[in-house]
């Protein structure tokens, strides 16, 4: 029997949408910038800070990981992009301006305040002791009972952790197994289940 004109635009659009979707799957959509931007942090002062915001169970390579995720975001962000919006929203909204400025002079902020309360930099002192700085510094934050997005975050001690809280490698770590949030399984794997986080 010949195709119709209806089903031919049927297949037509299904093949476009998938193909679609099959892109999107590529790339995590929480924590992943817009490409094409340019900024950095203080890497010594972003470790410094990472130590002692991230949950310690992480370990080395788990808060290595979170870090240098951190990092490419910021390095790839786009300011003035627009944003994604609903279908049928007429609405245009565009990114804010780089955060990177702003969050380097909090960490540059910090190892001043280290540097005339104990003496030396914020990297070098100890773990308790940056543990106080930082939360200090967070304490001064109205309205920090809830966890802010990563762009909306005052200060970036929490918009490290928010980067990590929102992403697939956090989800994998509170339930301790392989969940894989924002990525795409097969239809033949959708029903297996997870497997468990190896450290």
């Amino acid at each position: 029997m010949p195709m119709t004109s209806n089903r031919r635009a049927f297949l037509k659009t299904a093949t476009v949408t998938a193909a679609g979707l099959a892109a999107a799957c590529t790339t995590e959509r929480t924590g992943a910038a817009p490409p094409g931007g340019s900024g950095s942090l203080d890497g010594a002062l972003l470790d410094a800070t990472a130590e002692v915001v991230l949950p310690p169970e992480l370990g080395a390579g788990g808060r290595a990981a979170a870090i240098s995720a951190f990092r490419a975001w910021v390095s790839g962000y786009e300011p003035a992009a627009e944003e994604m919006h609903g279908y049928g929203d007429q609405e245009i909204k565009y990114t804010p301006a780089h955060p990177a400025p702003q969050w380097n002079a909090q960490l540059q902020q910090m190892d001043a305040l280290a540097r005339k309360q104990h003496g030396k930099g914020f990297a070098q002192l100890e773990a308790p002791t940056r543990d106080t700085l930082v939360r200090a510094q967070l304490a001064r934050i109205k309205g920090g009972e809830h966890m802010p997005g990563v762009l909306s975050a005052p200060h970036v001690a929490l918009a490290l952790l928010a980067h990590w809280a929102d992403s697939s490698a956090a989800t994998d770590f509170v339930y301790g197994v392989n969940i894989g949030k924002d990525s795409c399984r097969t239809l033949a794997t959708v029903t297996s289940v997870p497997s468990k986080v190896t450290t």
